[in-house]
């Protein structure tokens, strides 16, 4: 039988077929046009009923289409990034068992996967980011996708009226929760920029008038950069995907006069603590457990999510399971909002001194002229244990950065290799690539020698 979500959306059409359902460049779409679409494309494509379907559209209308024609077929969606490489996302459609590959390149169509396929099981499988490893899959099922919607449109204050802007991919965890399964469960109008232009992205600010901005903070920080004004319909700008800088917040706020919350969330658990007030990233914090989660550490310091939302692990091991989600996170509890003091297992040693990248990040994030900063374990040439910084600037070398550090932190603290770059290297997803991290530094020319 037809998903939750796809009941829900056929009930939305007969009620109010010609409501918006989302603006696009070609003006707005209502329901009747996604519908009649979704109709289409399962009839052309005909792929198999109750199987997994990979699903890899750049265009936004059209993947909620796909999307929802697979729910209607009882289908699983397997959600690909379609700015990876071809080869890439079919080996995944196949690791994932998927039956087909929907994808738009440079046409819509359905590419036959090798294998059987897999029965759909799930509604949705989310893939982690993969910056250090292959992406992991993440079973979801109907209940776990509506209960996360429903947390974070409850915890953000979204509801009627609003319309959301389609900032980040909809195939993305923080675009399913977002955008993708509020359109369709909801109702919730989206906007939905130009994709194959970068001007775009602009357009669609100021014509579609939305209220609600979800966002990374690579992307505040061009907006920053580049945009002249916001909408003056935008009510709500939410930043996730990497730890919001506090020069990011404070220089959007004074750009702009919008404060920046903070959502902390995982492929694998959905929505975990959001920043009400905007003030988390200056005072150091990811905010306060999400409507309806629960967040605990355990004994060694780990976060614990507990969670509706929560999925389940397909091939390695059983976390997350039975709807508990153990980050790789390290958190601490300051006035009811928590505080990531990093990655389990990052803290290193320097001399019988503990070292942990975090308190070093933040001492040279306070530089002005320091984007972003990333601290890793690092060996000398002499094989003597130490640090690394790879420091995203503009007008700053090795000297000032060290110059910096030796004067906040003991010497056993200061990293022995300081690379400066333009920008750190991160995945379309804006989560840091930590082996291209490893190359800048390792081609750096001598330990302590910046490099551009």
């Amino acid at each position: 039988m037809p998903s939750l979500v796809a009941d829900a959306f056929a009930v939305l059409h007969r009620q109010e077929p010609m409501a918006p359902v989302a603006w696009t460049p070609d003006g707005w779409r209502d329901r009747a046009a996604l519908w009649a679409l979704a109709q289409r494309l399962s009839a052309d494509l005909a792929w198999p009923p109750g199987v997994r379907i990979a699903v890899s559209v750049r265009d936004p209308f059209t993947l909620l289409a796909v999307v929802l024609a697979v729910w209607q077929s009882d289908g699983c969606v397997v959600l690909l990034d379609a700015a990876d490489p071809k080869a890439p996302r079919c080996d995944l459609a196949e690791r994932f068992g998927a039956a087909v590959l929907v994808s738009d390149e440079p046409e819509l169509r359905a590419l036959p996967i090798a294998g059987a396929g897999v029965a759909a099981n799930f509604a949705a499988i989310k893939l982690t980011s993969g910056s250090t490893d292959l992406p992991r899959g993440i079973g979801v099922r109907d209940a776990a996708l509506i209960a996360d919607a429903d947390q974070l449109e409850a915890t953000m204050g979204i509801g009627d009226g609003d319309r959301v802007f389609a900032a980040v991919p909809m195939s993305f965890s923080y675009g399913v929760g977002n955008l993708l399964v509020p359109a369709l469960w909801r109702g919730r109008q989206l906007v939905l920029p130009e994709w194959r232009h970068p001007l775009g992205f602009l357009q669609a600010l100021r014509a579609g008038e939305p209220t609600v901005l979800p966002a990374v903070p690579a992307l505040l920080r061009a907006l920053v950069q580049n945009a002249r004004e916001l909408p003056a319909s935008l009510r709500l700008v939410i930043s996730a995907g990497a730890v919001l800088p506090i020069d990011v917040a404070a220089a959007f706020f004074e750009r702009f006069q919008r404060r920046v919350h903070s959502f902390y969330g995982s492929t694998e658990s959905g929505g975990i603590c959001y920043d009400r007030t905007g003030l988390a990233a200056a005072q150091g914090t990811a905010g306060a457990p999400v409507q309806g989660v629960q967040v605990t550490l355990d004994g060694e310091g780990l976060v614990v999510v507990r969670s509706a939302a929560v999925g389940e692990a397909l091939h390695d091991g059983d976390n997350p399971r039975d709807g508990v989600f153990r980050a790789p996170d390290l958190g601490e509890w300051r006035d009811g909002e928590l505080v990531l003091r990093g990655r389990a297992g990052e803290v290193f040693d320097v001399g019988g001194h503990k070292v942990h990248p975090r308190e070093i990040e933040r001492i040279v994030a306070e530089l002005a002229g320091v984007d972003e900063v990333v601290v890793v374990p690092w060996r000398d040439e002499h094989g003597r244990a130490s640090s690394a910084a790879l420091v995203a600037a503009e007008s700053l070398d090795e000297v000032a950065v060290r110059r910096h550090c030796a004067a906040r932190l003991p010497m056993a603290k200061v990293p022995r290799c300081i690379v400066v770059v333009r920008a750190l290297p991160r995945s379309s997803r804006g989560k840091l690539q930590r082996a291209d991290v490893e190359r800048l530094l390792t081609n750096a020319r001598d330990p302590g020698e910046a490099g551009r």
